[in-house]
């Protein structure tokens, strides 16, 4: 019965003293490139605490790094202070080396030999911090980006993506394009480039410069990555029965419709489409129904273009149905345009104008022009 009642004193006893003998740890850090003998910051430790003495008691005593490339660091002792102090030897980097565990020997007399080390007496740990000695980089050195001129607004249409070798603040990165442009806004954290204005008819590409910066101190700016985006008219280019090429979004027979997606965040002012006919040598157009207060839609007279004259709200107004008269000095035509909901967001291409002898004569047929919602929730007038 007492030998159960002492056996955890004499337990604890033990391992009290095990402990007392642990080697005790001390941590320092220094920066990456600094010339050689530069002091490892944070670290200093008390001669008390190696108690030469204990080991070295009629001899000098010497001290000795120990451990993986311990050679990058020598040791000294601050005799004012008292302390065992570290100096880098070589220049280090941090990509190649991030940090290092040594031990600190002690040696009586010498330290010629591997031999002459009587104990190891701290355990050592020295980080290698990070200087902003690298800037960003792009995977490529240009994109070039064909864009449907009806995507809806706010939609990404590319990220850009840069490395940068560094850690912590020096990695952090952000984003920003130059010359800035009102159709597309690069998100500076993330580099996300956002349409966030309509494209509707721009026939011209769009170009920009796109550049990532870090947060160290100084900053790095990376190399620029060229951007071109080049609009894309929808429905796309179709060819006449001769071969030759003709404008797109004109007006069509009436079986085969062009479809047209437009968001509801679409721009006032923006050109959906145009009603010209390709062999009317001169024409002009009149909005029949609706009346224009009542359309969301413009059409110009002259040229035939199909414009948004308020904002489009799919909630409200799904579907628009319009009646265009289009004059010609050989008669007139009248087209109605019926914009719904679709199944299906496949672009039908524009055809040939009906044959001339249908010219001279009224003739009605009905274009189609159908909505598909965008993913940004918006109405898509065709």
């Amino acid at each position: 019965m007492i030998w159960t009642i002492l056996l955890p004193y004499c337990v604890a006893f033990v391992l009290g003293n095990k402990t007392d003998e642990r080697i005790p740890f001390f941590h320092g850090h220094v920066f990456e490139n600094s010339p050689p003998g530069s002091k490892v910051n944070g670290l200093s430790i008390p001669v008390k605490r190696v108690d030469p003495q204990r080991w070295c008691s009629k001899s000098g005593m010497h001290l000795k790094l120990q451990g993986d490339r311990s050679e990058d660091f020598h040791v000294f002792a601050h005799h004012r202070r008292g302390h065992i102090l570290l100096k880098t030897s070589n220049v280090l980097d941090r990509e190649e080396r991030s940090d290092y565990y040594l031990s600190l020997a002690l040696c009586c007399q010498s330290c010629a030999s591997a031999e002459r080390v009587v104990a190891e007496v701290a355990s050592i740990k020295v980080d290698v911090l990070d200087t902003n000695d690298h800037e960003p980089t792009f995977r490529h050195s240009d994109v070039k980006i064909t864009l449907d001129d009806a995507t809806a607004l706010r939609s990404v249409v590319y990220t850009a993506k840069a490395e940068d070798v560094d850690s912590g603040k020096n990695a952090d990165l952000i984003y920003y394009a130059l010359p800035k442009n009102g159709s597309f806004y690069v998100v500076p954290k993330t580099g996300d480039i956002l349409l966030v204005d309509s494209i509707l008819g721009l026939a011209q590409p769009i170009k920009f410069r796109v550049f990532a910066r870090d947060h160290g101190w100084p900053s790095r700016t990376s190399q620029n990555m060229d951007v071109e985006i080049s609009p894309r008219q929808w429905p796309a280019l179709s060819q006449l029965d001769n071969g030759l090429s003709r404008k797109s979004r004109s007006v069509m027979e009436p079986d085969k419709p062009i479809k047209v997606t437009v968001s509801e965040d679409a721009s006032i002012g923006s050109v959906i489409m145009n009603l010209h006919p390709v062999r009317f040598q001169s024409a002009s157009f009149e909005l029949i129904l609706p009346d224009a207060d009542n359309s969301p839609v413009t059409v110009s007279r002259d040229s035939g273009d199909l414009v948004i004259s308020r904002r489009l709200d799919r909630e409200t107004q799904p579907l628009v149905e319009i009646t265009v008269k289009v004059q010609d000095k050989r008669g007139e035509r009248s087209s109605r345009g019926q914009c719904r909901d679709p199944d299906t967001s496949a672009a039908s291409p524009p055809l040939s104008q009906p044959p001339d002898r249908n010219l001279a004569w009224p003739h009605r047929y009905k274009q189609s022009q159908q909505c598909k919602y965008a993913s940004a929730g918006g109405t898509d007038l065709s």
